[in-house]
């Protein structure tokens, strides 16, 4: 096997101007990621708040189980470019192949478990009767689908690990682009296909998911990326598929609290009423694509850190996580403006009842006050990834997470809903507080000082 084919060493050049080109494709993949569930979310908003309610609890609980795809992203990225950086480009290649057959296992084990376990959890939830039927329908298809979304990435993962970071995004856009035209014709029907409603997003989904993978996939194969996959010359050794989960396993567990997080979250909203889980599950999606620039700016920085370290370019990685840093905090500050003084804009697409409008705007105004700090978590979070901290990442953000819910749990009682809000600003200022502790120490580097080859 050879490598470098189309990708880009990130060990070389100017570090603002290479982040930014490897970013640029990744937040616009995000946010096409993202284009997934707003646009289910604007088709079903259209058949009426209960239908609106059942997709809503779905997300996070899905999202657990995302989490443990992006946790495995997140070790064969760091793993890929790290022996890339190094420049083994038969281990990057073998790491890359073990982590696509853990893609397909992982993948029909976790399909299996939701479809067994999710309407006892949705009943937790607060969901019942006719909405729990139609919630448990459109979850058990996304199960279905996980496969594919595995495949899609882990494969995008170690295509961007290369330093190529436009091919998946194209690829994603291909899938996002069939969404949009799957999505109204099984949902209200078209010619002979029938109106499915709910479950007709969920059918959208699988299709439009497994385009995408299968792009993604068809490009390693045919050798164009940095890592070249060869299915003939596989060898199975259960070492690096242990690396693979070694790594990507705190990353999925710190990712899965966030949905566990959101789902007690959930199930205390769900007491003040239909409206207000509408109103969260709206306002969720609307934050999840309003923060896709930062979540593809983190994404950017787990390639270009772990090329760098791999090289023994410690100087770079330092001026990279605070290159980053300063630009998520001017992108946030822009967000929270939005956020605060225009909210019901935002939400007036997806509804016209005016609970859910203004328990949404209630929402925003007072999580933008944290955003900020999110920020800045974000991005040092995706350097202990990049640095194989995973573990430390993950401890961090359990703590986060244990300050937001003991705050939401301790002030609904007085405040009502509104206590349950400032729950995430709170979370995140004393996150950020803890991984700048451990940011400033030098600790998540120390393991790599050694292989130092800066000037």
């Amino acid at each position: 096997m050879n490598g470098d084919r189309r990708g880009k060493d990130l060990a070389k050049g100017p570090i603002g101007r290479t982040i930014f080109f490897l970013a640029a494709p990744i937040v616009l993949g995000m946010f096409l990621q993202t284009a997934f569930n707003i646009i289910d979310t604007f088709y079903v908003g259209m058949l009426g708040s209960e239908q609106l309610a059942a997709i809503s609890v779905t997300f996070p609980v899905v999202f657990i189980f995302i989490a443990i795809a992006v946790g495995l992203a997140v070790g064969t990225t760091a793993l890929v470019s790290q022996a890339l950086g190094a420049r083994k480009h038969d281990d990057a290649s073998n790491i890359a192949e073990h982590s696509l057959l853990a893609a397909v296992l992982v993948g029909i084990a976790v399909a299996v478990f939701g479809i067994m376990f999710s309407p006892p959890l949705f009943e937790f939830m607060g969901v019942h009767g006719e909405i729990l039927q139609m919630t448990v329908a459109y979850a058990n298809l996304i199960f279905v689908g996980f496969m594919f979304l595995f495949i899609g990435f882990l494969s995008q993962g170690i295509i961007q690990a290369g330093g190529d970071s436009k091919t998946p995004t194209r690829n994603l856009a291909v899938s996002v682009i069939a969404n949009i035209i799957l999505d109204p014709i099984f949902i209200f029907g078209f010619g002979p296909v029938p109106a499915m409603g709910l479950v007709g997003a969920g059918w959208a989904t699988i299709i439009s998911r497994s385009l995408g993978a299968s792009l993604n996939v068809s490009h390693l194969l045919r050798g164009k990326s940095a890592v070249r996959i060869e299915p003939r010359c596989f060898c199975f050794t259960p070492s690096i598929l242990k690396r693979i989960f070694m790594i990507g396993w705190p990353s999925s567990l710190s990712q899965s609290i966030n949905s566990i997080g959101m789902i007690l979250l959930t199930s205390l909203v769900g007491t003040f009423g239909v409206g207000a889980l509408a109103a969260f599950g709206v306002g969720i999606r609307l934050e999840s694509l309003a923060i896709m620039p930062l979540v593809g700016l983190g994404n950017a920085v787990v390639p270009f850190i772990g090329q760098n370290i791999g090289a023994g370019k410690m100087n770079r990685v330092k001026k990279c996580v605070s290159l980053t840093s300063y630009a998520a905090i001017l992108f946030m500050l822009l967000i929270m403006s939005i956020w605060y003084f225009a909210p019901q804009v935002l939400f007036s697409p997806f509804t016209s009842d005016a609970e859910v409008l203004s328990i949404g705007t209630e929402y925003f105004q007072i999580i933008s006050l944290g955003y900020i700090f999110m920020g800045l978590v974000f991005i040092t979070g995706a350097a202990f990834q990049a640095a194989g901290r995973t573990t430390l990442q993950m401890l961090i953000n359990i703590f986060r997470w244990s300050v937001t819910l003991s705050v939401a749990y301790w002030l609904v009682g007085g405040m009502g809903i509104s206590g349950i809000w400032w729950g995430f600003p709170i979370g995140n200022v004393l996150g950020f507080v803890v991984f700048m502790i451990f940011l400033r120490s030098g600790f998540w580097l120390r393991k790599w000082e050694g292989k130092t080859s800066d000037t």
